[in-house]
């Protein structure tokens, strides 16, 4: 019996700071973009609870985890690929093209024993295509390749905001032909695009024959890395005229262009 007011503490309303808030995560959202798996990050100070979850698997019902009353993150996020993750700091791994990562990240302080957290994902890169004359893919002999450099490879993945970083991801032709590079959320528009030959030189990174100050265009067409959802943006290459265009269109897919020319 003398046991019994210990066991009962968390139900007493005069002090609750030491009872835990029970937090439900729902990524339901993450789900009806696409997403089906990814990670969930709990920490106030240090992480206490970090797990791959399968989204599909809480579908509705959330993911559900003990929190402390008096201050606590949690993140979620999905396309993690080429990332490196260490306690709050998701970095790009040295020489890899980023992920296309979506995230979520909230600070509470619960004043109730339950907290719901309606995650939405935000789209954390902005995708570059390279276009050639019009057209997704570069003719066969074509020789170059092109290299992304900026000067943020991190994110706290509970506040969203940019770390600074050496970025440096090549770009070349996938599968199928077409050139996609990636450029993580950035502070500035400190961004830099190499136009380089390959096994031209004995260090393996090739010859730079053109060095474009890529910000300065982005800058210009008024791209906001504090947006909180990135846009992405088409590169066009002009093989008759030796031409480089930039154009910014709306991540959703509109398909008006602001055409700025390099």
């Amino acid at each position: 019996m003398a046991a019994l007011p210990l066991l009962l503490g968390c139900s007493v309303k005069e002090d609750r700071i030491e009872c835990p808030v029970y937090v439900t995560v729902l990524t339901d959202e993450f789900v009806r973009l696409g997403m089906n798996e990814g990670l969930v990050s709990f920490s106030d100070t240090h992480v206490f609870d970090r797990e791959d979850v399968s989204f599909l698997a809480i579908l509705r019902s959330g993911y559900k985890q003990a929190c402390p009353r008096e201050f606590a993150r949690a993140a979620v996020f999905s396309g993690a690929e080429n990332y490196i993750l260490v306690e709050s700091v998701m970095r790009v791994i040295p020489g890899c093209q980023a992920g296309l990562l979506w995230a979520y990240g909230e600070s509470f302080s619960a004043q109730s024993d339950e907290y719901v957290i309606d995650a939405t994902p935000h789209k954390q890169y902005c995708l570059v295509q390279f276009l050639f004359d019009d057209s997704p893919t570069a003719a066969p002999d074509y020789p170059w390749r092109f290299r992304i450099k900026a000067t943020c490879s991190g994110l706290d993945i509970y506040t969203l905001e940019p770390l600074e970083g050496e970025y440096s991801a090549s770009v070349g032709p996938n599968a199928v032909g077409e050139w996609y590079g990636v450029i993580p959320r950035q502070k500035a528009n400190d961004l830099l695009l190499e136009v380089y030959l390959p096994n031209s030189d004995g260090e393996g990174e090739g010859r730079v024959d053109y060095v474009i100050d890529l910000g300065a265009k982005f800058a210009e067409m008024g791209y906001d890395w504090t947006a909180e959802d990135l846009r992405d943006v088409s590169v066009k290459v002009g093989f008759a005229s030796a031409e480089i265009t930039v154009s910014v269109q709306d991540w959703e897919g509109d398909k008006t262009y602001e055409n700025i020319e390099i």
